[in-house]
């Protein structure tokens, strides 16, 4: 991803122990359990350990395990701080829950609404500022990451963002009487797989990635 996208904050030091502590707690799981649950594909090292392989936002990321170092598989550079922390979050939280079809909106997950006017700050009102005139190229951008159209509002995508957890994106142009509108939801199992701040963060990763796709396009 290059840029960082996770929330702004200068002093990094509460979210590097946030990844220690997420690396101990990865270290004593079950590793298989782990894969299974979470849709990670595990393969052996050279070394006799073992390398999750996670697709995150449609691109490959490694995580190597037991000494935790995250990594994409294309370049192989070193995934940001923030997306490190998620990806832990999701190996470690998620629970192989079946996708339940049914869309839900961030108010209703536990917590929302005391989070809700950051995610609009940071997630829904850039998805909707950048996209509400360029909705043509949404549908590019999501493909981009893997993403693929769903017939709702009067254009929206899917982006499968992790292996189990879908983010659909969802506008309405507007009229005379009404402003254009976007919204951002997720499968009723998200809380299977990650807490409403990561869910947060997610989105706003998902969001930044797709308005840079979008930006290549037009340049």
């Amino acid at each position: 991803m290059g840029k960082d996208n996770g929330p702004n904050h200068s002093n990094q030091q509460p979210y590097q122990q946030a990844f220690r502590i997420a690396c101990e707690s990865l270290r004593s799981a079950d590793i298989k359990e782990r894969a299974e649950k979470s849709g990670a594909r595990l393969e052996k090292d050279e070394h006799g350990g073992h390398v999750l392989g996670l697709a995150f936002l449609n691109r490959g990321c490694l995580i190597h395990f037991p000494e935790i170092t995250i990594s994409f598989e294309e370049g192989g550079e070193e995934v940001p701080l923030w997306t490190r922390i998620l990806l832990l979050h999701y190996l470690i939280k998620a629970r192989g829950t079946p996708l339940a079809g049914e869309w839900i909106s961030f108010r209703q997950l536990s917590g929302g609404d005391t989070y809700y006017p950051a995610f609009v700050k940071r997630s829904q009102k850039p998805l909707l500022d950048f996209f509400a005139y360029r909705l043509d190229l949404l549908e590019e951008a999501a493909q981009s990451v893997g993403g693929s159209t769903l017939k709702q509002g009067d254009r929206a995508v899917i982006i499968p963002a992790l292996p189990r957890v879908p983010i659909a994106l969802i506008f309405w142009r507007g009229d005379e009487e009404f402003q254009p509108e976007a919204r951002i939801l997720f499968d009723a199992t998200v809380p299977s797989y990650l807490s409403t701040e990561d869910v947060a963060v997610l989105s706003q990763q998902a969001v930044f990635r797709l308005i840079a796709r979008a930006k290549n396009t037009l340049r």
